[in-house]
């Protein structure tokens, strides 16, 4: 993965995909400007819109030299526009913040500052969630702290808004997979996972905007598909340390994401291979009561 050479002067790259967020990726942009820690850079890379978002990010880029425009003529999805702003970065630490979201002022001091202290290459943290009527509460994000890789293998991970990033850790990981249409956070963290352990700051430091009509998480049918991506991706890695329950458990949540899609076939295969896998794990539970007591015979 090609990357800009690292300015010591600059802290930390904030990559924002944006396509067609001309409403509100102001917003983002301004909750950067707003941090208590100054010494960053934005890479916003426009993914094909065909609003005015280039408009809008060039007039702020122009009062502050700090952001900078990347763009890309045609749409080609969240995970090759991160990727391009990562290598566009020129800092140690890169973080990620969507167009439609917003950072609390701390953000960024908060989690540097515990990936100082702990020495950990992977920090995320606790968020709020924007309803859709302006209220805010707290969003459940998986605290996890540690080796956390087997914890992330049964359910989702931090949110990518939360997390910061040594560059040389998502080198090691050969950056984000562009395959994954959905649940890329946790596709993400589950690579890095291999290699870093996590720290946790118990704050929270991003507002998930989910006012919009269009965010990623009511494309059901998108999300059914990243789901079954990431977890047979790691499906031997989550044989092997949860058994064939957890496979049984990862089918049966990909199959409610296909049926609030509507996607009647996706949702009875996934239906079927859950029971499927539910029976195995029925049989090697038997098969290990059987051996035990073989043993004490």
């Amino acid at each position: 993965m090609s990357t800009a050479g690292i300015r010591s002067d600059v802290e930390v790259g904030v990559v924002i995909p944006a396509f067609n967020r001309g409403d509100c990726i102001g917003r983002a942009i301004a909750s950067i400007q707003a941090q208590t820690m100054t010494n960053w850079e934005v890479i916003v890379v426009d993914d094909g819109s065909t609003d005015d978002t280039v408009h809008v990010v060039r007039a702020i880029a122009e009062r502050d030299p700090r952001i900078r425009l990347v763009i890309q003529p045609k749409n080609r999805g969240a995970q090759v526009a991160r990727n391009r702003g990562i290598a566009a970065c020129s800092a140690e630490w890169i973080a990620f913040l969507d167009s439609d979201d917003r950072w609390h002022p701390t953000s960024l001091e908060l989690r540097l500052g515990l990936a100082r202290v702990q020495r950990s290459s992977v920090v995320h943290s606790a968020c709020d969630i924007q309803h859709e009527d302006g209220s805010m509460t707290p969003f459940q994000t998986a605290a996890v702290a540690g080796a956390v890789y087997e914890r992330l293998l049964l359910s989702e991970g931090p949110m990518f808004q939360t997390m910061l990033v040594r560059r040389e850790a998502l080198n090691k990981i050969g950056g984000l997979d562009e395959r994954i249409v959905a649940f890329q956070e946790w596709d993400t963290a589950l690579s890095l996972a291999r290699h870093y352990e996590f720290g946790y700051v118990t704050e929270s430091t991003f507002i998930w905007d989910c006012r919009r009509g269009d965010t990623m998480s009511k494309n059901f049918l998108r999300a059914g598909r990243g789901y079954e991506q990431v977890f047979q991706k790691r499906f031997f890695d989550i044989l092997r340390t949860a058994g064939p329950s957890a496979i049984a458990d990862h089918y049966r949540r990909a199959a409610k994401w296909y049926r609030d899609a509507d996607a009647g076939g996706d949702a009875a295969r996934c239906t079927r291979l859950a029971r499927v896998w539910s029976v195995l794990d029925i049989r090697s539970a038997a098969r290990r009561v059987r051996d035990k007591l073989a043993s004490h015979a």
